[in-house]
Order: structure tokens, then C-alpha cells, then sequence
């Protein structure tokens, strides 16, 4: 087993233990707990099953998906674990690594190896003062109803703007300001919005704001925007990414979200748009049942040509134990832009050389069951 491998497992093991008890001392999690430290993580695999035929392959056979890509395949997809120490005042950190097949994606759009099973998703220095906040280093981008982490999504699959509207990390600096329990801002500068974001090849960067307001303890909207430039000379594109995120708890048992995203590049010979709207509900049907529902609407514009396409999903989640959940999924998408424009795989072979599979179906449905284990010592209450 390589060192690196072994090193990020013992870790995890360390972290999943219940705390040790030490002679005539506290715990591993007292120490933890009473440094301020928080240590948190998770692992959870999946199947996919789709209904279209892929000429017996399976990675990259979903297009437009983003985590559940490999069709009707047994799948690692995370392995996560954060440790922070993030004080009020002063300064703090946090570092989030992730292993697994996602991590492997997750490498490959920001312009690491795509071959790499470990993704550093989050490291940054932190300093505090009062409501003013800025942290430095690699970081979540702030646009989005969903995020990487499997534990904080209602649904298995990612939506739509998720994978194809919305950045996933940046590499910069984000400042925050709390002017008020109504409202917090936010303004930062990193590098390209799309990607690499490890890494840039020119001087320009991306401009980040953002706004969230807490309107009540049962309404709340989050706004942010990403406006950057890539390239140098003749071949820049300006690029912007625009996201709104509203939510509502109608009860107690009734959360509803509403995610809308409008994308835009232009130069080097692109014109292109992308605008989409989703739309979710979860009900907490008993203690230990919820389900959720996802529907939403993208289209892709390019020098006036429009593709359309819509996606629905339906999601149970299950929770025998507070640290365990099993998930099952049904999600279809499909392809509304004229009666012969189709996305997905037919289960034939392209007349081309290369051997791909032919994408002229205009629908994809498929099925998916994740299990998610959760660890962590206590929130620390300083």
C-alpha cells in the first residue's frame, strides 16, 4: 500500500474511533473537543443502473451528469474527512481532503490528474475579527443549492447547474462582512471561475461577490457572481457566472429551494450562454424518512443555436441510525430541443473511427443506491 494511501486511511481510522481512553486522562475527542478542534468525516459507495444501452461501456457514459458517470457500476464515490479550528477571533484553518472516484473528477476539472484518487477540496487560513472574516487558500465556491460534500445533498445524483452551470473550488482570497443578523457580504478575488482553479496561466483573475440575507428564521436568499477573464491577447474570454439561491421552510417537516444560474462567454470565438433553473422539496415523512424532490430546466445557447434539456428526480433517504443513511434515487432526463436533437447513448456505434457510442436518444433515465457513514467528535462550543 502506498504511504499516501495508508497515511489519509489511518487518519480516518484515527477520527472514526471512539475517543481512547487515556490513563487517568480524557479522551481523544475531550482533547479535540477542549482545543477547539473539529474533526469530521465520511464514506459512502453507490450503484448506478441506466435503462439506456451503452455498447457495454461504462465511464463517461451519462453525459451532462457529474459524479454519476459510469453506468451501471459499483462505485467508492467519497471518502471525506475536515479538520478545522475555526475561532471567532484570530486566527484558524481548515483542511477538507477527498477519496475516491469523485475525487478523481473532481482533479480532472480543475487541471490535476484525473488518474489521482485524492482531492484536496479545502485548505485555508482563516483570520477573524469582530463580524469581518477573510480566509486564504483553496476553498467551496459560493454559488449553489448543492454542494461536494455527499452528506449536505438532499439527492444522490448532482443536478444540472451543478455540473454544468455553477464553478466547484477556487483558489483565492474571500473576504465576509456580518453588517447585520439580515445580511452578510462577501468579496473576493481567485483565480479562473471555471477552470484550472489549482492554478492559472495568466495574470487575469476572477472577481467574486456575493450576499446572503436571512430574512427570517424560515426564508433566506443567497446571491453571488464570478466575473473573470482567461487568456492573454487575442484569445481572452470573458467569462461570468451569476447564481441565486432562495429557500423556505413552509414547516417543519416541508423545505423548498430554488436554484437559478445564468453563465456567459464570450470572445476567442465563443458566444455562448447558459441558463438554467431548479427546483427542489424535501418532506420529513417520519423521523427516520425523507423524501425529496428535484425538477429543473437548462438551456444551452451558442451563436443562436438552443439546446433545452430537463431533468426530474425523485429521492428516498432512509436513516436507521443518526450516522447512517441508504438512499435510493429515480432520475430521468431529457432532451426537449426538437424531435431528432438527442443526448444520450442509443446503445449503437457510431460510423466514426474512434468506436464511441452513438448519443441520439433523446432521454435518460436511470436508478441509484448510496450509503453514507458518518463520524465526528463534537461541535467545540467556543
Amino acid at each position: 500500500m502506498k504511504k499516501k494511501t495508508a497515511g489519509f486511511l489511518l487518519s480516518i481510522g484515527f477520527a472514526g474511533l471512539p475517543a481512547m481512553a487515556l490513563a487517568d486522562g480524557p479522551g481523544l475527542s475531550d482533547i479535540l473537543v477542549n482545543s477547539g478542534i473539529t474533526a469530521a468525516g465520511y464514506l459512502d459507495g453507490s450503484y448506478e443502473a441506466t435503462f439506456n444501452k451503452t455498447n457495454g461501456g461504462t465511464a463517461g457514459e451519462v453525459p451532462l451528469h457529474e459524479f454519476d458517470t459510469n453506468a451501471n457500476s459499483f462505485l467508492f464515490n467519497q471518502a471525506g474527512l475536515t479538520l478545522s479550528y475555526l475561532p471567532t477571533s484570530g486566527f484558524g484553518g481548515l483542511v477538507n481532503v477527498i477519496a475516491g472516484e469523485d475525487a478523481k473528477i473532481i482533479n480532472g476539472t480543475y487541471g490535476d490528474s484525473s488518474s489521482t484518487p485524492f482531492s484536496l477540496t479545502q485548505a485555508y487560513v482563516q483570520w477573524a475579527t469582530g463580524n469581518f472574516t477573510v480566509i486564504g487558500g483553496r476553498f467551496v465556491t459560493l454559488a449553489g443549492a448543492e454542494v461536494i460534500d455527499d452528506t449536505k445533498n438532499a439527492n444522490i445524483s448532482r443536478s444540472l447547474l451543478f455540473t454544468n452551470l455553477e464553478p466547484l473550488v477556487h483558489t483565492g482570497v474571500r473576504a465576509s462582512y456580518k453588517f447585520s443578523d439580515l445580511v452578510t457580504g462577501y468579496l473576493g478575488v481567485n483565480n479562473t471561475a471555471g477552470t484550472p482553479a489549482g492554478s492559472d496561466a495568466d495574470k487575469h483573475k476572477t472577481i467574486e461577490t456575493g450576499a446572503a440575507f436571512t430574512f427570517s428564521k424560515t426564508l433566506s436568499l443567497a446571491l453571488a457572481d464570478y466575473y473573470g477573464v482567461d487568456g492573454n491577447d487575442g484569445s481572452q474570454v470573458k467569462d461570468n457566472y451569476l447564481d441565486a439561491v432562495a429557500t423556505f421552510q413552509a414547516t417543519d417537516a416541508l423545505a423548498l429551494v430554488l436554484n437559478g444560474d445564468y453563465v456567459r462567454f464570450i470572445g476567442n470565438g465563443t458566444n455562448e450562454n447558459i441558463e438554467g433553473l431548479a427546483a427542489y422539496a424535501s418532506y420529513q415523512l417520519l423521523p427516520n424518512l425523507k423524501g425529496s424532490v428535484r425538477a429543473e430546466y437548462v438551456r444551452f445557447s451558442e451563436f443562436g443555436s438552443n439546446t433545452d434539456v430537463l431533468e426530474g428526480t425523485i429521492t428516498a433517504d432512509y436513516s436507521p441510525a443518526t450516522n447512517f443513511d441508504v438512499l435510493g434515487e429515480f432520475r430521468t432526463d431529457y432532451s426537449a430541443t426538437g424531435s431528432n436533437a438527442g443526448l444520450f447513448p442509443n446503445g449503437s456505434v457510431d460510423e466514426g473511427e474512434d468506436g464511441t457510442v452513438d448519443l441520439s436518444r433523446k432521454s435518460q433515465p436511470e436508478v441509484l443506491i448510496k450509503a453514507i457513514w458518518k463520524f465526528g467528535t463534537p461541535v467545540p462550543t467556543t
